[in-house]
């Protein structure tokens, strides 16, 4: 049996590209934790060698090293309950902090290093109601078209009906359309290249869950639907625009879209799931696309959440669409999601993002409306939440990265 199915026989019937989720959410040792602390700039960093190791605390004393210390020992704390390693960064004003612990690889030990790429998963959903918003405000197209105006026919079985289901009712997540992760034939060949209209098509094998609009549920059929939109009404590959409005303008240099290649493009955290092993190249980006296949770094998707949530990326017009929220109970979870971001309470306030789940890698981000907090988490370990110590740690350590 080959190293690609015996990982498909593992995940055939898991969701490849987790979904929203809140804060409120055989072990590895503990690892050398590091922390760096950088200025208000938080220029893009040289990425590092594949063995670096954390960098040394600098900077002046003071709440911003007691913060450090809280977070480190959370960090600790999820990677003695299983994560491999983990990346926490944090944000108040100008201070920029990365607290590591464990390892971005078991194989050769190499420690946690906050330059190192990974899957974004979910978090890219983000980028993807970004460019759609972008769009609207040239005119380009509505929030009211329909998915058939521009995807004629493509939604039309068992019931499914996209003259009826317009675009913003795509990024909020209240199509009624079902997701079609879930469905094992999507894991069953991890390697295979899927197309869009691949992944829709096995979404509307099923009936719908609902009339569009009447309730919610996390669909990543939504945002494949999203990216396809984007190529119709742009006339250009959704990579291309990603890396036109948001990569390049921010200099997210270490951010790229990928759609069928697997790799990466300079040093990375390594995956793993459950005992199976490293899956950092197992699973074809192709699977996730516009819903959750973008890769990049903590201080990269801190960038464009703060561009995004402090009104840089949008007009004011496409900002109030993409922050009306609707609560929202996500297996358990309650939180209020808007078009392609949920708002997250916390005790010191409302934190905006999105989370995100690939196999092999968990990514967690909050950054507050005027941009002076941000956290966030990520740790190289598939669904550990399901551990109630882990996703009670992890709480603990999204309140205390946020908060402090």
């Amino acid at each position: 049996m080959s190293r690609i199915t015996r990982f498909a026989a593992l995940v055939t019937a898991s969701a490849l590209v987790a979904g929203v989720g809140a804060a409120g959410v055989g072990a590895a040792g503990v690892g050398a934790a590091g922390v760096e602390v950088a200025s208000a700039a938080n220029a893009a960093a040289p990425a590092p060698s594949p063995a670096h190791g954390p960098s040394p605390a600098h900077g002046k004393g003071g709440e911003g090293d007691k913060l450090d210390r809280k977070v480190r020992e959370q960090a600790e704390k999820l990677v003695a309950d299983g994560a491999p390693g983990v990346i926490v960064m944090t944000r108040r004003g100008a201070r920029v902090s990365h607290v590591t612990a464990g390892v971005a690889d078991k194989a050769t030990g190499a420690p946690m290093d906050h330059r190192l790429q990974f899957r974004i998963a979910s978090v890219t959903k983000s980028f993807t109601s970004t460019v759609v918003l972008q769009l609207a405000a040239e005119h380009r197209l509505s929030l009211d078209d329909t998915v058939d105006r521009w995807l004629p026919g493509l939604v039309a079985a068992n019931g499914n009906d996209g003259s009826k289901i317009t675009i913003r009712q795509l990024l909020a997540q209240t199509s009624g359309l079902n997701d079609y992760t879930p469905d094992p034939r999507v894991m069953s060949d991890p390697a295979r290249t899927w197309t869009p209209g691949e992944l829709v098509a096995i979404a509307t094998e099923k009936p719908p869950l609902y009339a569009p609009g009447t309730d919610w549920n996390y669909s990543n059929t939504n945002y494949i639907l999203a990216g396809m939109i984007i190529e119709k009404a742009t006339g250009r590959p959704v990579g291309a625009e990603l890396q036109r409005r948001i990569f390049t303008p921010l200099r997210l240099r270490h951010t790229f879209y990928p759609t069928t290649d697997p790799g990466f493009r300079g040093p990375y955290v390594h995956g793993y799931y459950y005992e199976y092993g490293d899956v950092s190249t197992l699973v074809s980006p192709s699977s996730a696309r516009t819903s959750g296949g973008i890769v990049s770094t903590v201080d990269d998707v801190a960038r464009f959440h703060r561009a995004l949530f402090t009104g840089r990326l949008l007009p004011a017009k496409q900002m109030r669409e993409l922050r009306t929220v609707r609560p929202v109970n996500d297996d358990g979870i309650v939180e209020d999601y808007g078009l392609g971001v949920a708002r997250i309470a916390f005790s010191c306030g409302y934190g905006w993002g999105h989370d995100g789940g690939f196999p092999g890698y968990r990514t967690w981000t909050y950054t507050s409306a005027d941009g002076r907090r941000q956290a966030i988490i990520t740790y190289n370990e598939s669904k550990l939440e399901s551990d109630t110590t882990f996703r009670a740690d992890l709480a603990k350590a999204a309140e205390t990265a946020f908060c402090g």
